[in-house]
């Protein structure tokens, strides 16, 4: 079967929904550009996908719906009606709106989105939910998706974009909590967790702590501690593992529309 030259753009603070965009990229073709929408120092207005190619685009659910950084940040691209698949990646309770949020930005940008897939990684705040994934079971999965995505592309039919997705196009809003990961004396000041901050949150003069104001929850910091120093108050965190135990735990799907 034919594989496609593919362009990967992702919004990945701690890692969970790049692996689930190269685990799908990986089976679509080859991987011949990345774009890494963390970054905050940089604009992606210049960023123009080739229309022979193929667009994987992945970010995370917040709340029900896509973090608006990422989405203003998406919006600067160039789709030039490339061919495009969307991926909205949760943490094992539910998408709600943020996979019709993610087709609609990219049909914005220019992109033909002829799949749209919702798929679980581990829980950025609480890990204990969907630990381990995207896992081996969803790998196999994730493959099987992508062999229906290449054979809707390697259709003589005309690639349909209008199919169902779950969702509303009058997206949810996401609420007002901002959790601000801290670190303790043991901070050795490397900076590494501003460099993964996506908003400039953290000063590199007061590494420690971060702008409650600009800090999005990502748990990208947490992510990028070499020595794992710096986190969430543990007794937030007990808290609200008890209070989302039942809405988070199982093992919850993988879904493809196409």
């Amino acid at each position: 079967m034919k594989t496609y030259p593919v362009v990967e753009i992702t919004f990945s603070p701690t890692g969970g929904t790049k692996k689930v965009a190269d685990l799908i990229s990986c089976y679509l073709g080859n991987i011949t550009n990345t774009v890494n929408l963390i970054r905050h120092d940089v604009s992606f207005s210049d960023v123009a996908v080739p229309s022979d190619s193929l667009a994987v685009i992945a970010a995370p659910v917040f709340e029900g719906v896509i973090p608006d950084i990422a989405i203003e940040r998406m919006k600067e691209i160039q789709g030039n009606h490339a061919n495009c698949v969307v991926i909205a990646v949760y943490g094992n309770r539910a998408y709600d709106d943020g996979l019709i949020q993610l087709k609609d930005t990219a049909e914005l940008c220019g992109f033909n989105v002829i799949a749209s897939v919702a798929a679980v990684a581990e829980h950025s705040i609480m890990r204990q939910f969907g630990s381990g994934r995207p896992d081996e079971e969803d790998s196999k999965e994730l493959k099987k998706f992508a062999e229906e995505i290449l054979e809707k592309l390697s259709s003589d039919k005309e690639l349909s974009t209008d199919y169902f997705v779950p969702g509303s196009h009058e997206y949810k809003r996401l609420g007002n909590l901002s959790v601000v990961p801290k670190a303790n004396a043991s901070c050795t000041g490397c900076g590494k967790c501003a460099e993964a901050c996506p908003t400039g949150a953290i000063n590199k003069n007061n590494i420690r702590t971060g702008d409650s104001s600009k800090c999005i929850s990502c748990m990208g910091c947490i992510a990028a501690c070499p020595k794992g120093i710096r986190k969430l108050n543990p007794v937030f965190l007990a808290a609200a593992s008890l209070k989302m135990k039942n809405l988070l735990s199982g093992r919850k799907p993988n879904e493809i529309f196409l």
